[in-house]
């Protein structure tokens, strides 16, 4: 990708919404640490456009990537949170990390509409003798949680049979599971255990 290509990108995620969003989802933070997770959502972003296959490469090079900002960039980013703590979006801790405020919760959750891509969740190994396959039919409408519905199941190392379809050998956290009827998707995603000596079972219901 070149320079400027990469700066758009940066430009875009270096707006409230996608700060406050990261910052809540980790806790705290320095700022110096906030613009290296504020640049990982760049990988993040880019990744979604790619094929799994490509996805997961771009993933797993991502913690070797050192920072390297534009001056403009680095400016544009002090700015966001020097104007985020005026407004009482975000103060400092005793220990002089970052933390979001409750009023940047309650301007966070007035504001994302989407599903966030950062958030983390814990799979669990299945037995040798079976897989999970996932089968669905997300309208176009709903295109964002779709491309959401897809990153994550890379982020499982779940490998695409076709767009819609895809298979893993780890369990779905049930965190994702209550996130897929959060976001009201679940209706159009359909979850099976398959085992090796060929039976098929629906394994999640409403």
């Amino acid at each position: 990708m070149n320079t400027g290509k990469k700066r758009e990108r940066r430009k875009k995620f270096f707006n409230r919404e996608k700060i406050l969003d990261k910052l809540l989802s980790v806790g705290e933070a320095t700022a110096e640490g906030l613009l290296g997770l504020t640049l990982e959502m760049v990988d993040i972003a880019e990744a979604m456009t790619l094929s799994p296959q490509s996805a997961q490469r771009v993933l797993r090079n991502r913690k070797y990537r050192h920072i390297n900002i534009d001056l403009k960039s680095e400016v544009a980013f002090w700015s966001l949170l020097s104007k985020l703590k005026k407004e009482n979006l975000i103060t400092k801790n005793q220990g002089d990390r970052i933390v979001i405020t409750k009023e940047g919760e309650k301007y966070l959750q007035s504001k994302i509409e989407r599903p966030s891509r950062y958030k983390r969740y814990s799979t669990e190994n299945l037995p040798e003798a079976e897989i999970v396959l996932v089968v669905f039919d997300v309208p176009e409408e709903k295109r964002a949680k779709r491309d959401w519905l897809r990153f994550q199941l890379a982020e499982f190392s779940f490998k695409a049979l076709q767009k819609s379809v895809w298979w893993g050998e780890t369990g779905l956290p049930k965190e994702f599971i209550k996130d897929l009827k959060k976001y009201e998707i679940f209706p159009y995603v359909h979850i099976f255990s398959v085992k090796k000596k060929g039976t098929i079972s629906s394994i999640v219901s409403e």
